[in-house]
Formats: C-alpha cells, structure tokens, sequence
C-alpha cells in the first residue's frame, strides 16, 4: 500500500513539473482562463485556454469577416465591430478554414438561426464537423447539413446549397446579398461545358441576407436567362438561383409558374433529424475525439493528409464535455518556448479535460485567442500568433455576456508584483471586478493603500531589504499586498560606460543606472561605494572632482554589482583653438527634407575675418513639414583630438532661429549642441557650443544648421540673411 502511494505522489509530482500553471483567472461568471506550459509530450508548448461553464449569463456568437460570405477579416477586427454594436464580449477564437482567395469558409455559418452559408456537399458536412448552439443555449458537437426546397404550385425541387460558388456540377445554389460585398456572383471550378447548361432566375421579395431556418420565403419569378456570365447581380430585394446540368431543365420547369416558395432546413447527419431550433454554427477542420472515442492516426488520416496529422502546428481547438463545458484552447508555434501541437497531442489534451467531443479550428497562422482579462475592459489577443501579427481569417466564435457590469466592487485583483528595490518608489496596479466578475473602472473607485511608505497608490520601498507589507481596501473589500524588497540588482551601468577625461580642478557628476528583472532602477546614494584605484580625485555624493595629473580606475559597487571606468587626469592649460573653416574659398551643401527656401554662398559683404563669409539667406515660403530646420554641411568638418567646445562668429539680423550642430562620434553616436537659442542681435558676435571632451574621436560635425520652432511663420515669404565667419574647435 505504501508503495502504491509513493509511486502516485510521485506521478502526481511529474505531472506537476509538466504543467505549470502560469496564471489562471475568471474573466466573467462561468468563463474562466488559464495559461499554462506544457511539456507532457517532451516538447514545450504554451496553451492558452477558455473553459464555458453551462450558465445563461454567458452567450455564444459566430461572426463572419466583414459580414460577407467572401471575405477575411482580422479576430480582432471581428471583435471590435461587435463591441461597437453593443456586444460585451468576453473572448474570442478563430473558427472555420477557407479558401485564401475569396475567404470562402470551407463549412457551415449560421448566426442567430439564420443560414449564411451552407457546405457544399454531402460529404463536405460529414468531413468537417460543427459547433452548434441550440435554442436552449446549450452547445453541441455534431455533422449538419442544409437541405433547401424550392417549391412551386406544381413542382418541387432541391436547392443543394447557400452563397457557396462552387461545387455547383449538377446542382442548384441560392445566393443572397451576403454573398459578396459587390452584391454580384462569380463561380470557380466549371468547365465549359458545364457552363454551356445553366439556368439563372432572379427572384424579387423580401430583402435578406440569410435564410431563417425553417421559415418560408414567398418570391416572385423575375427574371431568367440561359446564357452563363460572370458578375451575375443579386437585387437588393431578391435572391439569385442558379442550376446547372442536370438541373437546368427542372428549374426552368419549375419557374415557369411565376410564384415560389423557398425554405433551408438544418439536417443532423447522424440520424437525419431537422435541427431548426440550432442558433449559432461554425465548422471545423476536423474530428479529434467522436462519442467519446479519441481517434487514432489511423482514423485522423481518414479524411485528411496524415503528414498534416502528424506535423507540430499552432492549433485552435474545441471540446465539450458530458456536463456541457466547453473547452477552448491555442497553442502557439514558431518560438523555443512553443512548438505547437500534433493532432494526436491534441487528441490527448482534450481528452485530459475530459472532452467527450471535440474539433479542430483552423490552425497554423490563422490561431489566434482573445480574452477579456480579469478586471480589464479591452478584449486582447492572449497567444503569440504564428505569422508574428492577426492574420485575416474567415470567421471567429465569440463568448459574449449578458451580465451588465455593478458599481460595487466584489473581487480585487493585484497583478504579481515583481520586488521593490531598496529606497524604490513604484505605482501599485489594482484590479476590481463586480460579484459577477465583470471589470469595474478603478479610475471611479475610491481605493486606499495603507502601509509604510504609502502614500495615494504609491509605495517607497525601505532602505532595508526584506519584505513590504501594506492593505488596499475598496467599498467592502480589502486585500493585503506583500512584496518582496532587494538590496542585489541584475545590472548596472556607470556613466554609461563612457571613459573619463578630465583637466585639474575639473568636476563632473557621475551618472549610475541599476537594472533589476528588466526595468531601469534608481540607486539611493546610501547604496552606492565609490573607490578609486589611485588617489589622484575625490568623489563625494556622486560629484567626482579632479585633483592631480595621473590615471586611475572609478570603480562603483551597488546591490551586488560592480563596474568600472577609466578616468584620465590632464594639466590644466590655457584654451587653445584650432580654425576648422575660416570660409574662404570652400564649397557648401544647404539641403533640408523640411525647408526649401534658402541658401548659402561664400559672400564679402560681411566678414569678421579674412575675405569672406558663409551667407546664409532664407525665408519660410517653402517650409512644408515639421520643423523649419536648414542644414548646412561639409565633409571637411572634423574634430580628430577630445574638445570642449565649438565656436562660431555670426553676423545676426535679430531674426534666425535656434543654432545648433550635430556631431558622430568615432562609436557611431549623435550628439546635438546647442550655440544659441536664437540671433536676437546684429553685427558680428562670437557664440560657443559645449562639447563632451569624453566623446570618442574623431568627431564628425555632420552638420550646422537653424531651425525654427514657430508654426506660425510656416509658410511666410520676407527674406533675410545671416553670416557665419570663424569655426573654430577648443581643447
């Protein structure tokens, strides 16, 4: 007995190890969601999964792409027009495959007992099962069919099929103005000769775009034409029957009597009952487990390619179980962390919840899930699609709610907090849901945060590490918080890794950034130790301040981490300057994606050096877009040793805009300086520009240029010049 009981505590603790819940929560009353790792098949794979409870507060719909029997939409398009029509929805699912031509779905649609679209065949229904809902809300798994009846005072004949083009060999389709969104008809897989016996009859009354099951149609003979076309019209007011082969001669028996009647039926394949109390269909791919039974490869093949049974894919699944909950589930495809299902892997997940019926949706790039978080009020897309975005897919089942959301709130929900580093001040993010477990708006709440360091929904973590504890309460509930506090950082950088370069007597602030599970972490000062491996500066609150010539090492050390930085001592000497352009006799490229109205040229009108100046001449009649900002380059302008500053002589005309100058330095990175906010003066004036004397060398000054930030003076026509004299770069 004891042995017996090991060996099950020990499969109880594999099965644990292989699943691993990563968070499971009720997202409305009877709906629940869960996201798990699975690694039960030897593979990794992350499930996303909906579990229905039999609740009448809950409702099931079927969308079709763009309301259109050929067309695609996106799930969450699908989801966003429903919601905008008033629908809660809860969750939602891609359905049915299709044609990726037309978004033809390959199978059954009906919405609200109204037939969209039917199979093509027979054989097609029984190949690819539904979901079904019935007039009591309840779900079903099943093979369904549509069987229409034309009928005339004398004559009756078969209507083989709904808004489906193609198939047609032989037999009879009905089409309405769902069919297309161009309201016309084309048809694919004819031959000519098929072509050459076709019947098309125009029927005029009522203005529909599905049939109602059951209920019967009354029309009025149109028109009729023997001739095959293409972009056959629907009216507005009517249907379009066409017939060929076979049936061309009894369809054009039957509409010579000017009245007819239409009626669809919904036929259960398996005892060929009239299933018209269904509501809502949509077909799958294909079976995974039949009256209880889960199929084999053997038996999976049957119907379908067996290396598309076999072949590791992103799924969408749908069981139901002997007590009416349904399961939904996604598995993802295409990252190290998933890697997708088999069908027989999928026949087993079902039959590990307990399904005993299920089918698969159309997979692949096409899977993809939408859940309504727990709390929230946007419905967004939960698994990792396997083209890296929403595919436009045919069709989508949805989970709706009928529940209307309360004002008092009933359920807190605290995300997982990730720790607080020491001194870290962090946003607390609460949930609340009503007694139904719709989303309430926190923003309308009063919820209070009690506990050290709280102050409205903030809390400062202690300087010490161990573990903050503190209260949120709302309306009747409350919910203590407990997180984790850490003085061990994951990273840190100083400086931002740039080596120091400093002058005697020079001070300059050291800048640290800490990183703990991914986000940037300011480090308080009681954390930080600073060494220096040679005494040659002092550093006292994050201030370095250079004493003597000589070379040393920084070095900081905080929550576990330590990093280091070069820093180099030179004399202090008087600033010496080099002339980069004195503009002479150079040439000079004025080119802006923002301003076309200006230009430069070497001119002798003004000068505070030399012969010459750089005369810029502008106005604002061609600035089109953004900023009006006017570049000035030439690839001569290079700095080779470490600088402190540009300057420049500007000739102002109390006018130009903000001057300043872009620079690559050797690693590749843009620095923006800045030489004066605007030229509020005239005549000749020397202006400076800082420059970073640890910026790697050589510095490229890509580029001078002005730019006006005045939306106002876009467009304006007065011209006016300035001129630059004298670049000058200073150690």
């Amino acid at each position: 007995m004891k042995r017996k009981l090991c060996i099950l505590l020990i499969l109880l603790g594999l099965f644990q190890f292989q699943q691993k819940i990563v968070f499971a929560e009720t997202i409305s009353k009877g709906v629940d969601y869960t996201n798990r790792q699975d690694h039960s098949s030897g593979f990794p794979q992350t499930i996303q999964q909906i579990t229905v409870q039999p609740n009448p507060g809950n409702r099931w719909m079927t969308v079709k792409g763009r309301d259109h029997v050929l067309a695609t939409e996106s799930v969450p398009s699908q989801v966003n027009r429903k919601i905008a029509s008033g629908n809660r929805v809860v969750a939602a699912v891609n359905a049915d495959m299709y044609k990726v031509a037309s978004g033809l779905p390959i199978g059954l649609q009906i919405q609200q007992n109204e037939v969209l679209v039917s199979h093509s065949v027979k054989e097609s229904a029984l190949k690819f099962p539904s979901f079904v809902v019935n007039g009591q809300g309840k779900p079903e798994l099943g093979s369904y069919g549509v069987i229409g009846t034309l009928k005339s005072p004398l004559h009756a004949l078969t209507i083989h099929s709904v808004n489906r083009n193609e198939n047609l060999d032989n037999r009879v389709g009905i089409f309405t103005n769902a069919h297309h969104l161009s309201k016309t008809i084309n048809f694919t897989g004819l031959s000519d000769a098929v072509k050459k016996e076709v019947a098309i009859v125009t029927l005029k009354g009522d203005s529909i775009k599905s049939f109602k099951l059951g209920r019967f149609y009354t029309w009025e003979v149109d028109q009729v034409t023997t001739t095959f076309r293409s972009n056959i019209p629907i009216p507005t007011n009517g249907v379009v029957l066409v017939a060929f082969g076979k049936q061309k001669k009894p369809l054009l028996e039957l509409v010579k009597e000017k009245n007819v009647t239409t009626q669809m039926n919904l036929i259960q394949m398996s005892n060929l009952q009239v299933r018209n109390d269904i509501e809502e269909a949509v077909s799958g791919y294909n079976w995974l487990i039949k009256d209880g039974i889960g199929l084999d490869l053997n038996a999976l093949s049957e119907n379908h390619d067996r290396f598309l049974m076999i072949a590791r894919k992103a799924r969408t699944l749908i069981g139901l179980t002997a007590n009416q909950t349904v399961h939904i589930l996604t598995v993802d495809q295409g990252r190290t962390t998933s890697t997708g299902f088999t069908m027989l892997e999928a026949v087993a997940q079902m039959k590990r919840l307990g399904a005993v019926s299920a089918l698969a949706f159309d997979g692949g790039g096409s899977t993809e899930m939408m859940v309504r978080r727990a709390g929230e009020f946007p419905v967004r897309t939960v698994n990792m699609p396997a083209d890296g975005r929403s595919r436009s897919v045919t069709n989508s089942l949805m989970i709706t709610t009928r529940y209307v959301p309360e004002k008092q709130a009933a359920y807190m929900i605290i995300p997982e907090q990730p720790e607080l580093y020491v001194g870290e001040t962090r946003q607390l993010m609460v949930k609340l849901t009503d007694k139904n477990s719709q989303p309430i708006d926190v923003n309308q709440k009063n919820i209070t945060l009690s506990g050290p360091g709280a102050y409205g929904m903030k809390v400062q973590a202690p300087l010490q590490p161990g573990k903050w504890t503190g209260k949120l309460a709302v309306d009747k509930i409350s919910r203590s918080v407990t997180i984790n506090v850490t003085n061990r950082l994951s990273g840190m950088t100083l400086n931002a890794g740039q080596p120091l370069l400093l002058k005697v007597g020079q001070k300059v602030r050291l800048t640290s950034e800490g990183w703990l599970s991914g986000r940037k972490i300011s480090i308080p000062s009681t954390e930080k130790k600073y060494s220096l491996k040679e005494p040659i500066a002092t550093i006292s609150k994050d201030i370095l301040t250079a004493k003597k010539v000589g070379k040393a090492v920084v070095t900081l050390k905080a929550g576990g981490q330590t990093v280091s930085l070069p820093l180099t001592i030179v004399p202090t000497k008087p600033s010496k300057s080099i002339v980069l352009d004195s503009f002479e006799n150079d040439s000079y490229i004025s080119k802006s994606p923002y301003v076309s109205s200006y230009s430069t040229m070497l001119s002798t009108e003004q000068k505070s050096a030399g012969r010459s100046a750089l005369k810029l001449t502008y106005d604002y009649s061609g600035w089109t877009k953004q900023n009006g900002a006017m570049y000035i380059t030439n690839p001569k302008w290079r700095i080779t040793a470490p600088a402190t500053s540009l300057s420049l002589d500007v000739y102002g005309d109390r006018k130009a805009p903000w001057l300043r100058a872009q620079l690559k330095d050797a690693k590749g990175n843009i620095h923006t300086i800045d030489f004066a906010k605007r030229i509020d003066w005239t005549g000749f004036k020397t202006i400076q520009a800082k420059i970073d004397p640890t910026w790697p060398v050589p510095l490229q000054i890509q580029s001078l240029y002005f730019v006006e930030t005045d939306i106002k003076k876009k467009g304006m026509s007065i011209k006016s010049s300035v001129y630059l004299d004298q670049l000058k770069v200073w150690n």
